[in-house]
């Protein structure tokens, strides 16, 4: 991607996960795509919507509805193809399973209604509301392989 805007990102984590939010708003769930590298790497990015802006004269712009493009070391080896993925009202959560050695993986979000989508690989402590970096919005869990 070209001229990507580097999205910020929360990582935090308990005993058995690690926990990654990073804000993507105007984008499509299945336009968004995480990447873990043997070597502990993630890397988050997410296609240009909203075709048309540039030719839009804004007096102030402080974001973009993409392209987006974060890579970051995580702290911690986890499980890539194991992770669980959410993205609701802009916001994208992924909770990885820490692990002895990390899994490298591709993770891809599926559309599960409008401007929602989520990638399901493990139970985690993803049981209740308290967990939920974004409450309420849980979506139809579905697996990408």
């Amino acid at each position: 991607m070209t001229d990507a805007t580097a999205v910020p990102v929360n990582l935090f984590q308990n005993e058995r996960e690690l926990m990654v939010v990073a804000p993507m708003p105007g984008v499509a769930p299945e336009d968004i795509s995480i990447d873990v590298t043997d070597d502990g790497h993630l890397t988050l990015r997410a296609a240009a919507r909203g075709e048309g802006q540039e030719r839009i004269s804004y007096v102030l712009r402080e974001w973009s509805y993409g392209p987006y493009e974060r890579t970051i070391e995580l702290p911690c080896a986890v499980d890539a193809l194991r992770a669980n993925v959410t993205y609701g009202n802009g916001v994208l959560s992924v909770t990885f399973p820490k692990v002895g050695a990390t899994n490298a993986g591709r993770l891809l979000v599926q559309r599960t209604g409008h401007a929602r989508g989520v990638a399901v690989g493990h139970a985690g402590s993803r049981g209740g509301a308290a967990d939920d970096p974004i409450p309420g919005d849980r979506g139809n869990p579905t697996i990408v392989g």
